[in-house]
């Protein structure tokens, strides 16, 4: 395995590191649902960054939490029911 099957997370509020998360894209778990932790996920950011097949660090545009994970309302049943709970609050 390689790290290029490896996406890491920075979880930010008010430009300070307050957790990080790691997906291997091969494995199920870890969950994208354990982000929901960090509420309110409007008052952080997710930067995404990874090694390319040639070792290359590879940095995303940070990104809004919530927004990051209202992209995944499809995907992710314990997200879905997050949110459905939350829009209807």
């Amino acid at each position: 395995m390689t790290s290029a099957n490896v996406i890491e997370y920075d979880i930010q509020k008010d430009d300070k590191r307050v957790g990080y998360f790691r997906k291997n894209m091969l494995c199920r778990l870890p969950e994208f649902s354990d982000l929901l932790k960090y509420e309110p996920l409007k008052e952080h950011m997710i930067l995404e960054y990874y090694y390319d097949e040639e070792e290359e660090l590879q940095e995303a545009e940070p990104q809004n939490l919530e927004d990051f994970l209202r992209g995944m309302i499809r995907f992710n049943k314990a997200i879905t029911e997050y949110f459905k709970n939350l829009d209807t609050k």
